[in-house]
C-alpha cells in the first residue's frame, strides 16, 4: 500500500511539473505578426502561406482562410491556455435556425524559441498532439530601426582591390580567369571575365 502511495505521489508531482513548465509562455509573447505555413495531411494535403496578426485584445486576423470566418468577418478571437499549453482561435461560422455557431481550433506549442513557433492539433488536449491532421509554422517578424548617422548607410562602396583565385593581386581587366573584387565595406564578389 505504501509503496503504491508513493508511486501515485510521484506520478502526480511529476504531471504537475510538466504542466508548470508551460506557464513559461504568455499570450503578450504572442501578440505581433507571424509569417509561417500552415498544414495537413489529413484535409487534402494543404500547405498554404499564412501570415497571422494577433492583437493585445486577442482579436486576429490571418491570410490563408484555415482559422479566420467566411460569413461573419470581426468574429475571430484567440487566447493561450498555459495550462494545457494549446493555443485557441475561435469565429462565428455559420446561423442555423436562429442559432450562432462558433469554429473552434487547440493547436498545442510544440517549439517556441528565438521568435520561431510550431504548433500541432491538438482539440481534446490528447497526450500526443495530431501534426497531421494540422501544424502551423510561424516566425514572427520584428522590426530594426537604422540610425540615420549609421556607418552602414546607403554609401556607395569603393573597390579596394582585386585578385585571382590564388590570392595574387591582379588587374580588373584580367581575362579568362576568376577575380574577386574586394570593396572597402567588407564584401566581396566573384567575377569571370571573358
Amino acid at each position: 500500500m505504501k509503496t503504491t502511495i508513493t508511486i501515485i505521489l510521484i506520478s502526480a508531482f511529476s504531471l504537475m511539473a510538466n504542466k508548470s513548465s508551460y506557464s513559461q509562455y504568455e499570450f503578450e509573447d504572442f501578440v505581433g505578426i507571424w509569417e509561417g505555413y500552415i498544414s495537413s495531411e489529413s484535409f487534402d494535403g494543404y500547405n498554404d502561406p499564412m501570415t497571422m496578426i494577433i492583437e493585445e485584445d486577442g482579436f486576429y486576423t490571418e491570410t490563408s482562410g484555415h482559422l479566420m470566418p467566411t460569413i461573419y468577418p470581426n468574429t475571430q478571437e484567440s487566447e493561450f491556455d498555459a495550462e494545457t499549453n494549446r493555443y485557441h482561435w475561435w469565429y462565428l461560422k455559420t446561423v442555423y435556425a436562429g442559432q450562432y455557431f462558433y469554429q473552434h481550433f487547440f493547436y498545442e506549442i510544440v517549439y517556441f524559441e528565438n521568435d520561431t513557433l510550431e504548433m500541432h492539433y491538438n482539440y481534446w488536449d490528447d497526450e500526443v498532439p495530431h501534426p497531421q491532421v494540422g501544424t502551423i509554422f510561424l516566425v514572427k517578424q520584428t522590426t530594426v530601426s537604422i540610425d540615420e548617422n549609421s556607418p552602414f548607410d546607403n554609401r556607395e562602396r569603393r573597390l579596394v582591390r582585386v585578385v585571382d583565385i590564388m590570392g595574387r593581386e591582379t588587374s580588373p581587366d584580367t581575362k579568362g580567369q576568376i577575380l574577386v573584387f574586394q570593396y572597402d565595406d567588407g564584401s566581396s564578389e566573384k567575377k569571370f571575365i571573358r
